[in-house]
């Protein structure tokens, strides 16, 4: 499986994953190239916010929720 992590609060940028710059979401990018490698059984996105799992949901791909306190 490929674990993609998927912060809200980035510091550097803020809502980076959910930036839409050629009409996807970086996260909807990196879940498309992820699930295109030859070996991975799966590929889920963790992450700590319900924005970004609505994200995930709407080009219904997989994720977990984890805590906001998980190290990144």
């Amino acid at each position: 499986f490929v674990i993609i992590p998927a912060r809200y609060a980035s510091t550097r940028l803020p809502r980076k994953m959910l930036l839409r710059e050629t009409g996807k979401a970086l996260l909807q990018h990196t879940y498309e190239a992820a699930s295109a490698a030859r070996k991975p059984a799966g590929v889920i996105i963790a992450t700590d916010h319900g924005e970004i799992a609505r994200e995930v949901e709407s080009f219904r791909g997989d994720f977990v929720m984890t805590s906001p306190e998980c190290a990144s």
